[in-house]
């Protein structure tokens, strides 16, 4: 029988605190609601901790265990909605304090640069979502696209240019 490791809840508690972060900017870079992040993000880890104090996550694939936990998360939420489509008047979305000039501006400018990164080959993709959007740190972003932490830094500059270029060629810059 498979001896159940025991992980010290001071190193749990580290642990999430560094990966927590991530959650929340890949929930709120999907759904563009600092609030629903939020939820996202707390139910994921709701979701782990039992799997991690029954021993069935090691520590070290925390990380990569509490990501899955949210892209199915993320999945699960997506295909519920779709089911029960959440709909709302635009006097609604006022009465909660949305003002429409600027935040139809932010959404105009979330769809311009969401475009210019489909745009962009692969890698530069990968590199971005992963590095700014998602914020992972260099190492790791190394270990996923299996390359060293300088092969990163070097597409990850690459890449911002390439995004900045294709913004320009799209007008973003210029209004």
């Amino acid at each position: 029988m498979e001896q159940i490791q025991i992980i010290p809840k001071e190193s749990l508690e580290l642990r999430f605190k560094e990966i927590w972060p991530h959650i929340y900017r890949f929930f709120y870079y999907k759904m563009q609601n600092r609030e629903e992040a939020e939820e996202l993000t707390q139910e994921t880890f709701r979701r782990v901790l039992p799997q991690v104090e029954a021993g069935k996550v090691e520590l070290d694939k925390l990380a990569g265990y509490t990501a899955a936990a949210a892209r199915n998360l993320l999945v699960d939420t997506w295909r519920s909605r779709g089911r029960q489509p959440l709909t709302t008047s635009l006097e609604g979305l006022q009465e909660k304090g949305w003002d429409y000039p600027q935040q139809a501006t932010e959404v105009e400018e979330t769809l311009m640069v969401q475009q210019a990164l489909k745009e962009l080959n692969k890698e530069h993709r990968m590199v971005l979502t992963y590095r700014i959007i998602e914020g992972w740190p260099v190492d790791e972003v190394a270990r996923k696209m299996n390359r060293s932490p300088g092969a990163v830094r070097s597409l990850q500059f690459r890449a911002v240019k390439a995004l900045k270029d294709t913004l320009e060629k799209g007008g973003y810059f210029h209004g």
